[in-house]
């Protein structure tokens, strides 16, 4: 089959985003399908275009055995609703015209959201082109998300986009959900559980157990602090203030928090470190991912928060996995299906979202349970890999690309 994989995040941009469409590509070219992803000048998350890239319009490159085209993107390192709107609109409309005069009677057509501006690619492919097969993938509720995060406040705008979501469920020839809870909230909005498939996140268990630098050892106080770690995305809805008024009342216990990534929250975050003097908090900036496993295994367990709003509950975050995959205890502030998944895997614990103490409580808990350490620790990667590995997750996909093709 040709394929065209769109995707606003993509390779050499890091993120759960990103990690997922890489291995769903790689997967699809090995077994032999011709595979284009469409996508953006890279550069997130700071809002800067990468060297290599800066001044161009459209380009090609090719990576591996697939081809990539990049359209130019309107960025800003000021995060607001304006300068996100542009981001999102300038990719939807470069896209569709390099899409279009660049055609190539693709088979399907694969768009993967949010943010969920990118699926008009996909609609507009769908009118010039109605033979092929439109996929539209839903990695998060967006606009409810947005919503309930009180990010889209404009009832103008907000309007706009719950039209845009029912037009993408409707003309999609089939809908791919990352949770079952994503699932049953479409199948709620009366969309057939026939045209919904389940593929969920998972990990490409590049995350594994290494040994650790004594550099790193060094630098972190390994034998004197019980190290927790945060690595991903500082933004609104992680909710990492919680993890800094945690970090605040256990500033004496000899336990270092790492916050590793960035995000639109980092100059918030780091502020409000320094004003209440968190010496036990250490911002890393971003970590190259073949160096992220050395994090990982230098840590005691990682954190995952997010907000305690409903639309969450329906969500799994990828770094439950990756953790997994690294065999790092979890301690989680997530309901729903993430939680459901955790005690599953007997992998971690879980706190209540929002709540400090009870964060709290769960860190001096695992730091003084060594042995309940030791049992989560053995237990996370063979339950991705039996579970959650990110091969597998891309076969069920391509078995969804043939069954479109034998109706």
């Amino acid at each position: 089959m040709k394929i065209l994989y769109i995707s606003q995040y993509f390779h050499p941009e890091i993120g759960a985003t990103t990690n997922r469409a890489l291995a769903n590509v790689r997967y699809l070219t090995k077994q032999g399908h011709d595979v284009t992803v469409l996508t953006e000048m890279p550069n997130h998350p700071k809002g800067i275009i990468f060297e290599g890239y800066k001044g161009k319009m459209f380009m090609t490159e090719t990576m591996e055995d697939f081809k990539i085209k990049r359209v130019w993107v309107y960025t800003s390192v000021n995060k607001n609703f304006i300068t996100r709107l542009l981001f999102y609109i300038s990719f939807a409309f470069l896209g569709t015209l390099s899409a279009i005069f660049s055609w190539k009677k693709y088979d399907i057509v694969y768009v993967t959201s949010p943010p969920l501006f990118v699926g008009i690619i996909g609609l507009a492919l769908k009118f010039f082109f109605p033979k092929t097969k439109f996929i539209f993938e839903v990695r998060d509720l967006w606009p409810d998300a947005a919503v309930e995060m009180g990010e889209l406040k404009n009832k103008h705008f907000r309007k706009f986009s719950y039209a845009l979501e029912k037009s993408l469920y409707k003309n999609a020839d089939h809908i791919v959900a990352v949770t079952k809870r994503f699932k049953q909230r479409i199948i709620e909005n009366g969309y057939s559980k026939n045209k919904i498939s389940v593929i969920r996140n998972g990990s490409d268990l590049s995350f594994k157990p290494v040994d650790v630098s004594e550099e790193l050892k060094e630098k972190f106080q390994v034998d004197k602090n019980f190290i927790v770690i945060y690595a991903g995305n500082l933004g609104l809805a992680q909710n990492l203030t919680v993890v800094l008024k945690a970090a605040e009342k256990l500033k004496e216990k000899k336990i270092l928090f790492l916050m590793v990534g960035t995000g639109p929250e980092e100059t918030l975050l780091k502020n409000y470190a320094k004003s209440h003097n968190l010496t036990n908090v250490i911002f890393t900036g971003e970590i190259a991912k073949d160096d992220m496993s050395e994090y990982l295994s230098l840590s005691d367990c990682g954190l995952i928060p997010l907000k305690n709003i409903e639309v969450f509950e329906r969500t799994i975050p990828s770094k439950l996995f990756d953790y997994m995959s690294a065999n790092l205890p979890i301690i989680l502030g997530v309901k729903g299906e993430a939680k459901e998944i955790l005690e599953k895997s007997e992998a971690g614990i879980c706190f209540e979202p929002d709540n400090v103490d009870e964060l709290v409580e769960e860190i001096e808990y695992l730091k003084t349970n060594s042995l309940e350490l030791e049992k989560m620790k053995q237990k996370g990667r063979d339950f991705v890999k039996t579970n959650f590995d990110r091969n597998e997750l891309a076969k069920k996909l391509d078995d969804v690309f043939a069954k479109l093709f034998i109706k």
